[in-house]
């Protein structure tokens, strides 16, 4: 057994969700016994010590009875779970003589808990570890067996598993064989294929439409009865088929949750209550948890009786809607989650909910609806790029007509082709709505005609900056939808039909 050594091997970490290399040296040396790791590292990292020692004798090893130092570097940056104990345990093993030379084992990536019995325990995150890390510098990650489907999702580094101590002898000796690669199952999902919906609700439709295909935040509202729930939940089934970069993304954020058993994946649709907590909408508390926005990530977020949420909730809700990510920071320490959902929601006019319906009358005073109003601030409303009032409700005898939602989707899925193949390689996104600021003029082309009816739109309804650049994004969907590669007029007018340019006198008159 050496009496002194050092030697370095590679580990990862994550801070918050953003994952960083982590280089572990551990240094052996006569002295007086005692197991000491520095560089930053959370409690069960220091708690680490003991299980690693046990470990090492449970496996058939002899643990040193020396002076073991363990630093993680960078010394600056925190180190979190439990992903070091298996590298740890490596660098012990060779510092004593007890396993190979593990030369080929540097060029490695290690991450694994032990258990008390040498085992190799699965961890959390390994797939978002995996996919944030530069792989220039490794040949292959070691990660526990219960982990090998995850990590084998992602296609550019080598995957090794083991499942104890006992097995290291074959990876440091190149014996280990590697993982096959897995592949991510999109969830097989039924829709009806026909819907048989009331005429007055055809514009809602459209509405939707035009949501799904472009990623476009809408608000529908209108009486009790009026078709908004059901539109809103329609839209779901609307939805482009999921990208494999989006289903891996939603792995990814699901592995830092749980350990993943099943690679199947579906767009989610998120429907929290109006009595939900700002915590829980967006996330935070001590932990500094994902909310909803973060759940809903790649599909829908529905919030129903949308005046009824808090305002500060509503509010919350901004930086989500247009950059696509929420920084949750708290006295613990600061994270960026990614949300790239899909709001749509839906709310009554009024308390009563029958303001502004040809129907029925309205029992609530101006007072009474310029407050229930309220709670939906200009702020938020100017994030919504599509609104719609459907004024119908529960109208008698209303005439129905059959939709082929089979070629609705299709629709949408060629119009989402157009924006991939248009998008992707020069901004990174897949969805008109996803555009921001020049990405939309670069992006977005208008012929002297159509700047003409943009500008004089601007003029006659007062339009700001944003909802003439949300203008011309609804244009743009609306042509993909038909296979248009230029925007038309017809496109400008109707996307001015949708476009969110205030909303109701009295909500105004109270702002």
């Amino acid at each position: 057994m050496q009496e002194n050594g050092l030697i370095r091997l590679k580990g990862a970490s994550l801070d918050g969700t953003q994952a960083f290399p982590v280089q572990v040296e551990v240094n052996v040396k006569r002295g007086i016994p005692r197991f000491t790791i520095t560089g930053l590292a959370a409690t069960s990292i220091k708690e680490s010590s003991d299980r690693i020692r046990v470990a090492i004798e449970n496996s058939g090893f002899e643990s040193p009875i020396a002076n073991v130092l363990v630093h993680l570097g960078p010394a600056n940056r925190k180190k979190q779970g439990t992903y070091l104990d298996l590298p740890i345990a490596v660098g012990l093993l060779h510092l004593t003589g007890q396993c190979p030379d593990p030369e080929t084992g540097k060029n490695l990536l290690w991450l694994g808990e032990l258990g008390l019995d040498g085992s190799v325990k699965p961890v959390r995150g390994i797939l978002h570890i995996l996919r944030q890390l530069e792989y220039g510098s490794y040949r292959a990650v070691v990660v526990p067996w219960e982990n090998r489907e995850e990590a084998a999702l992602q296609t550019r580094l080598p995957v090794i598993s083991i499942m104890h101590l006992k097995q290291l002898e074959s990876v440091l000796t190149g014996k280990a064989l590697f993982e096959p690669k897995t592949s991510v199952r999109i969830k097989s999902q039924q829709f009806p294929d026909s819907l048989e919906i009331y005429r007055d609700q055809m514009p809602g439709l459209r509405a939707v439409q035009i949501s799904a295909a472009g990623w476009h935040h809408c608000l529908l509202s209108g009486p009790p009865g009026a078709g908004k729930s059901m539109l809103a939940r329609l839209g779901y089934s609307l939805l482009p088929p999921l990208r494999e970069s989006e289903a891996l993304d939603l792995l990814s954020l699901r592995s830092l949750q749980e350990q993943i058993v099943d690679s199947e994946v579906s767009r989610p649709f998120r429907s929290p209550h109006h009595t939900t907590s700002d915590v829980a909408l967006v996330g935070g508390s001590s932990s500094l948890r994902m909310g909803e926005v973060t759940l809903a990530g790649h599909g829908i977020l529905f919030l129903d009786e949308l005046a009824e949420f808090k305002p500060n909730h509503l509010q919350a809700l901004r930086e989500p809607m247009e950059e696509g990510y929420i920084t949750v920071s708290r006295i613990s320490g600061s994270v960026t989650y990614p949300s790239p959902f899909l709001l749509i929601g839906a709310t009554n006019p009024c308390p009563c909910g029958f303001y502004q319906s040809s129907n029925d009358l309205c029992i609530c005073k101006i007072s009474k609806v310029q407050s229930y109003q309220s709670a939906i601030t200009g702020p938020f409303l100017d994030r919504i790029e599509i609104f719609l009032h459907l004024g119908a409700g529960s109208k008698p005898n209303r005439e129905r007509v059959k939709i082929d939602l089979v070629r609705l989707r299709e629709s949408i899925r060629s119009a989402s082709e157009r924006q991939e193949k248009r998008l992707l390689t020069g901004t990174g996104k897949l969805y008109n709505g996803r555009l921001r600021g020049e990405e939309i003029l670069m992006w977005i082309p208008l012929s002297s005609k159509a700047e003409e009816l943009v500008s004089k739109a601007v003029r006659k309804k007062g339009l700001s900056i944003r909802k003439m650049l949300q203008l011309r994004k609804i244009a743009r969907t609306i042509a993909d939808l038909v296979g248009r590669d230029e925007i038309e007029e017809r496109d400008l007018e109707e996307a001015l039909v949708f476009l969110n340019s205030g909303w109701f006198p009295e909500n105004r008159a109270a702002a």
